[in-house]
């Protein structure tokens, strides 16, 4: 599976890629209202631009103004998107990851755009996580737009396309009824911008890389393991049914860890669709902290989320793939790095992994013996 460090390069790249095809960008922090530029026209052989937008979710579409089919039909991408009120989501993130030029730019273009429902469906603090993560954003949107025109008939035809972002996506169903990716429906088809077509969807397609990962199929292992239920929901098994926050209240290990995740008000986070990679700090890694400390920690909000977040990363990743990659970006935005091997990591010089690849539905989780702290 891709690491972080690698997710990055290719992010950039993606981001590059698009660069070249859609022209050099300005100032990627322009407002999307603001921006303008020249349109090239639409790719001679597709019929998308005959073809009327059809769906269920058109009807939310205003009838007139800038955000009707007739207003975005003038304007390119990224502004026709800030013009329509079901794409506001959408418009933050292009413009987080300074995109804004560059999907205004000549194209053409064909876009998968998740409607304000679709981001509505992660979890708040997961969106704003990724948000503040501009290579992982931009290789999520990149995933969105693949560099030619085609209307829901050439999707349909052709089956699959090659994003921007470099990864195949695939379409199903028929024109009226397509499925992206077997991750999202489109539920308004063949909107028409100056340089794009645009279809408006109900979920966020997620790279390979941060749905699936090697670590799923891998036994736990390390000495912890013995203390972990041999059955019931605090077992492997039974964890393995239930998200990460969840699984950890049903694990006796984990009872100080879950105290301070619902403190965080973390729990609904760790319990969304993920996937992560959690290094869960067992009850006797909390007990190494004084408990006047511990105490004051769990009072503090920001503090305790700061280091919680610090053993939260995007993606699943085995103990034997964090050895490989030596590195890895947290949730909370530092780097942690790795040392041994799979069956006797070090983490971030602070923790050692005493039960490795423990999977929950969301996640995989790396048993620590000691509480890792923010630098």
């Amino acid at each position: 599976m891709s690491k972080p460090r690698t997710i990055r390069r290719i992010a950039l790249a993606g981001l590059l890629s698009l660069s070249v095809v859609a022209a050099s960008c300005a100032d990627d922090e322009v407002d999307t209202a603001d921006s303008t530029a020249t349109t090239a026209a639409p790719s001679s052989d597709s019929g998308s631009n005959s073809t009327e937008p059809t769906g269920p979710g058109c009807a939310s579409v205003p009838d007139d103004g800038a955000g009707s089919f007739a207003g975005m039909a003038e304007d390119p991408a990224a502004t026709a998107a800030s013009n329509n009120p079901l794409l506001s989501t959408l418009v933050a993130a292009v413009t987080e990851a300074g995109l804004v030029d560059t999907l205004n730019g000549p194209g053409p273009f064909t876009i998968f755009a998740p409607s304000n429902d679709a981001f509505a469906k992660i979890p708040e603090a997961d969106l704003n996580a990724v948000l503040a993560d501009k290579a992982t954003l931009t290789k999520i949107l990149t995933l969105h737009v693949v560099p030619e025109q085609m209307s829901a008939d050439d999707l349909i035809s052709a089956g699959m396309a090659t994003t921007v972002e470099g990864q195949d996506i695939t379409f199903s169903g028929d024109a009226d009824n397509i499925e992206v990716n077997g991750q999202a429906a489109v539920v308004c088809a063949n909107v028409q911008t100056a340089n794009a077509t645009v279809f408006i969807i109900d979920s966020v397609l997620m790279p390979e890389a941060m749905s699936s990962g090697s670590g799923a199929s891998t036994e736990p292992s390390g000495p912890a393991c013995a203390a972990v239920p041999a059955d019931g929901a605090g077992s492997f098994t039974g964890m393995a049914e239930a998200p990460a926050a969840t699984a950890a209240s049903n694990n006796p290990v984990l009872s100080t860890l879950v105290a301070a995740v619902t403190e965080a008000g973390l729990v609904d986070t760790l319990n969304g669709p993920g996937p992560f990679t959690i290094f869960a700090p067992s009850n006797d890694a909390f007990a190494k902290i004084p408990e006047a400390d511990l105490n004051a920690v769990l009072a503090d909000k920001a503090t305790l989320t700061k280091i919680l977040t610090l053993h939260v990363v995007a993606g699943k990743m085995s103990a034997a793939d964090l050895a490989k990659a030596g590195t890895a970006t947290t949730v909370e935005g530092q780097d942690i790095t790795f040392s041994g091997d799979a069956s006797s990591l070090q983490v971030n010089g602070q923790a050692a992994v005493v039960c490795g690849d423990v999977q929950v539905a969301n996640a995989t989780v790396h048993i620590i013996d000691s509480v890792l702290m923010p630098s």
